[in-house]
């Protein structure tokens, strides 16, 4: 992760706007954060994580920290950071909550927190796409982006104050959360919990296997008939049931085919019992017909003999009926003739034809009669159209010749506003340069205030710095004079003299009351140096204020400020005027626009009207001809059609002299009525002539059957007839007489009656042969239930014992198949009877990437403190540690004393030195095997104070070799040798109103 820029206002000491350009900062690689103790430098930090997780960098700091005492407290504090990642190019905004004052009354109002996040095309992009704005969600979000939730990014990216040791001294517990976060190996720990979990599984499973195997056991028991069996006597126990159900099959089938045979027998003694009286039957019916044969031999005779007389009346009867048809048909001709008033020697047909062809040939032209009246009035009414579109078309002339003259007007006018709206912009400009030029006028006044400010700071912090000088120059003067005092006092008799080495000390020097001691002296010299940094300080500041004085002076120049507010006044009035033009151009511009359409709609209507005229012009002439022409043809028609219709059955119709109908409509439905009376006379001497023929056809048919059915006459026959009711009675009494003798000869036909005539004399013992059958039946029974028994109780062993085979093996199965999960999941959980060590997988493979870690940081550690420390990893608890093993303990190798010694026991020095290392492996290790969790920027806050030089210079060193792969180092320190050492830099100063100020040096 980058950080590209970092603005703030009114958080912490800052009241102003802040903006850090992180990316030009870090060009280098290491930039620095320095500033005196307490004016802010780690409340960048705290802003960064704030921007990025909503909290900050220190565990014991509260929010309370963030909003700006020292701000307006209507000014909304607000921190924006624009960082990036491989997931791409974000900003962040965050504002914490804080307590406003009320826009109405007295008091203040709570303000809760807010944040946005965006997602950008690149670090310059000012609008963005938006993500989201809900807290938690942004919250989720940066924590997926970044890849590390605020824990993580406090260990690896910003190492606060008082927190940069922690990793290196936290139990190994709390060291595994954090690997384990950062190295995302939780699935190794759900790996070892879910083959723990189908550990349960399968065991469960074999439990359940050995249940099964038990429960089919004891099913097989039961089926058998068993008390209490044994997988091993399953087989001999299956054989003998199966021997026992073969022989009782074998008696029950013996059984089953005696009682067969004793069926059988009684089955054919009640036959021939049976057959013997039937035969004694048909013998009696049988003479009982041959005694009335003669009598039915006459009815048979007397029905053939009203078979052919009835053949005969039947042809008469219809010779009958047809001589009533032809009567009938006959006097309805003759009746329709004259309702109809047709001449009985008239050519119907002829007449027929010739009023259809003259219904045919006129009929066509009713529909033009009935339409001449419209289209008489159809002509009218166009020539009066034809007057009213000339008179539209002129109108439409006139109107259309003033439409130029009137869009010409419209057009000048949008020109004349579209010149004055043109001036928008430029007034615009001017209104923002004016706002600009106001807004640096008023910087320009607190500038030259805090000028002022600050070079009296300087002069006081001066004259102090020189007295303080003037008295360490006095001091050492002093005490130079009086050495010889000082020496004396320290010498005792027979020491040396440190001047001439002499042993004797005749006359010693003592010092004087007031003599300063070096004590004094270096006091004086320290209470110089540090009013010399402070004046340093002060002049800083104060070239700072100047700087932006200048500038503020440059922008403004010789400005007025009267005459500001009248220009302002003035290009305000200009922006007022140019967008109410630009409104009336819009307005008319939408009347030009609706002009041009009101033209074209009446250029529409004009080509519309001169077109319908000449249409009306072209077809009013032809439509009066050919309207003359239909009127011509209507009238012929209607003289041909009533000269037919007055005398229609004349030959000559040439007329009487009697009115005609008076319209051709009428006509034609007087020929249709003509046509349909015509033709049903026509129809009805057809009927006539057709009944005549068939009484002729049905006379020679009555000769042909008296000589047929050989009858003289027609009296003889119908003597010879019978009524339905005798020729039925007739009937039955010979066919049931035919049925019964067919009857007979059929039974004694029949096999069996014929055996029983060949064995009258037989004895045939009937209830003896049921007894022997009821017999047999009963022994039958009791030997298929034996069988019946004996064959279930051995299907049912059999299948029972086909389960107890199945659970057998489907136990044995699981039992193979569990023992490979078993030992995988004893071994992944740590389980002492399969692992000794007793380290679960996911913390073993926490331990491989810890040694990586400590194998990074043993790395930097060595060109360090004389290369006196190592890291070393191990499975241990670590000292006073009460968590469980973790593998993941951490000691110190003391190479000196050749010693291991715990992370605790280290100097301050020592301590920054191997936790600043440790980190610096931590974060190498995870940028190259944690997902692709990229740490391009880290903020190292504090520590180096308690460096000597030569560490330090160790420490700047590895720092430096950060930068070679592209990272970001921020050092944040009130060291004054980290300012000689590294030309980028961040630096905070106090402000006199108590508040801080930022400047950047790149």
């Amino acid at each position: 992760m980058y950080l590209h820029r970092l603005e703030l206002r009114a958080i912490g000491p800052y009241p102003g706007l802040v903006t850090i350009d992180f990316a030009a900062l870090a060009a280098s690689g290491v930039f620095l954060l320095e500033g005196p103790t307490g004016s802010g430098k780690s409340t960048i930090i705290d802003a960064v994580v704030f921007a990025l997780y909503g909290g900050l960098a220190g565990e014991g700091s509260t929010h309370d920290r963030l909003h700006s005492q020292h701000a307006d407290p209507g000014v909304e504090p607000f921190v924006e950071l624009v960082f990036e990642t491989g997931a791409g190019v974000y900003r962040v905004r965050r504002t914490p909550q804080y307590d406003r004052p009320k826009q109405r009354g007295q008091g203040t109002v709570r303000q809760q927190a807010s944040a946005q996040l965006f997602r950008l095309a690149h670090p310059t992009d000012a609008v963005g796409e938006p993500v989201s704005s809900r807290i938690p969600e942004i919250g989720l979000e940066v924590a997926r982006i970044v890849g590390l939730d605020r824990a993580q990014f406090l260990q690896t990216v910003v190492l606060p104050q008082g927190e940069f040791a922690r990793f290196l001294r936290s139990p190994g517990e709390e060291r595994r959360k954090l690997l384990q976060s950062l190295f995302g190996t939780q699935v190794y720990d759900r790996t070892a919990d879910e083959l723990a979990a189908r550990r349960r599984a399968v065991q469960a499973e074999v439990d359940a296997a050995d249940a099964r195997v038990r429960d089919a056991l004891s099913r097989f028991g039961q089926a058998a008939g068993v008390d209490e069996p044994d997988e091993q006597s399953v087989p001999d126990t299956l054989g003998t049931l199966r021997a026992l159900a073969t022989e009782t099959a074998a008696r029950r089938a013996e059984a089953v085919a005696t009682a067969e045979r004793a069926r059988a027998h009684e089955q054919d003694v009640a036959a021939r019992r049976t057959a013997r009286v039937r035969r004694a039957a048909l013998l009696e019916r049988r003479q009982q017909l041959d005694d009335g044969a003669e009598s039915v031999t006459a009815a048979r005779e007397r029905l053939g003999l009203a078979e052919r007389a009835a053949r005969v009346t039947a042809t008469a009867d219809g010779l009958d009926a047809a001589r009533a048809r032809g009567d009938e048909a006959a006097r309805t001709a003759h009746d329709l003739r004259v309702r109809s008033g047709v001449p009985t020697d008239g050519d119907v047909p002829a007449r027929r034809a010739d009023l259809v062809a003259c219904a045919g040939a006129v009929r066509h032209l009713v529909a033009v009669e009935a339409a001449l009246p419209g289209r008489r009035r159809a002509i009218t009414d166009a020539a009066a159209r034809a007057e009213r579109l000339v008179a539209r078309r002129a109108e439409l002339d006139r109107r259309l010749e003033a439409r130029p003259a009137e869009r010409a007007a419209l057009v000048e006018e949008a020109r004349s506003a579209a010149t004055a709206a043109g001036d928008a912009e430029p007034a615009r400009v001017e209104v923002e340069r004016l706002a600009r030029l106001r807004s640096d006028l008023d910087a320009r006044d607190a500038a030259t205030v805090a000028v002022a400010r600050a070079e009296q700071v300087v002069a006081e912090r001066r004259l102090r710095a020189e007295e303080l000088l003037r008295t360490e120059q006095t001091l050492r003067a002093r005490r130079i004079a009086g050495l010889a005092g000082e020496l004396g006092a320290a010498l005792r008799p027979g020491d040396p003299c440190p001047v001439c080495g002499a042993a004797e000390h005749p006359d010693v020097a003592l010092p004087q009351a007031d003599h300063p001691g070096a004590d004094a002296v270096d006091a004086a010299a320290a209470a110089a140096r540090a009013a010399e940094h402070a004046l340093a300080d002060a002049a800083t500041a104060l070239a700072v204020e100047r700087a932006t004085l200048d500038r503020l002076a440059a922008a403004v120049g010789d400005t007025d400020v009267d005459a500001l507010a009248e220009q302002t006044t003035a290009a305000a009035e200009r922006v007022r005027a140019a967008r109410a033009a630009a409104a009336r151009v819009a307005e008319v511009e939408q009347r030009r626009s609706a002009h041009d359409e009101e033209t074209r709609a009446l250029e529409g209507e004009h080509n519309t009207v001169q077109a319908e005229h000449a249409v009306l012009l072209a077809t009013g002439a032809a439509e009066a001809d050919r309207l003359e022409q239909d009127a011509d043809a209507v009238a012929t028609a209607l003289e041909r059609a009533t000269a037919l219709v007055v005398d229609p059955w004349s030959v000559d119709s040439s007329g009487t002299g009697s009115p005609g109908p008076a319209s051709l409509h009428d006509a034609v439905q007087e020929l249709d009525g003509l046509i349909a009376r015509a033709g049903a006379v026509i129809a009805a001497d057809d009927r006539s002539v057709a009944a005549a023929q068939a009484v002729e056809e049905r006379a020679a048919e009555l000769a042909r059957a008296l000589a047929d059915q050989d009858f003289d006459t027609l009296g003889a026959a119908r003597a010879a007839a019978l009524t339905p009711h005798e020729a039925a009675a007739l009937r039955t009494a010979v066919e049931t007489a035919e049925r019964e003798r067919a009857v007979v000869d059929a039974g004694l036909a029949e096999p069996a009656v014929v055996a029983a005539a060949a064995e009258a004399d037989a004895d045939l013992d009937l209830d003896a042969a049921r007894a022997a059958h009821a017999a047999a039946v009963e022994t039958a029974d009791a030997a298929t239930r034996a069988a019946v028994s004996a064959a279930d109780r051995a299907a049912s062993a059999d299948r029972c014992a086909a389960e107890l085979a199945r659970a057998v093996r489907a136990r044995d199965d699981t039992s193979a198949r569990s023992r490979a999960v078993v030992r995988l999941a004893d071994v992944a959980n740590g389980v002492a009877t399969v692992n000794p060590t007793g380290i679960t997988l996911g913390t073993y493979v926490l331990m491989r990437r810890f040694e990586d870690v400590v194998a990074a940081a043993n790395d930097r550690l060595r060109g360090m403190l004389a290369g006196r420390f190592t890291l070393e990893t191990s499975d241990e608890r670590e000292a006073g540690s009460r968590a469980r093993r973790t593998g993941l303990a951490l000691a110190v190798h003391d190479h000196t004393t050749d010693t291991r010694r715990a992370p605790g026991s280290l100097s301050g020095g020592e301590t920054f030195t191997v936790s600043l290392c440790l980190a610096l492996g931590l974060a190498d290790v995870v940028q190259a095997e944690a997902g692709g969790v990229s740490l391009g920027t880290l903020f190292v806050d504090e520590g180096f104070g308690t460096l000597d030089p030569e560490t330090l210079d160790d420490v700047i060193g590895q720092l430096a070799r950060l930068t070679a792969g592209g990272r970001q180092v921020g050092i944040v320190s009130h060291v004054e040798e980290l300012k000689q050492r590294i030309p980028e830099r961040i630096a905070v100063r106090r402000a006199p109103d108590g508040g801080s100020r930022v400047t950047t040096t790149v």
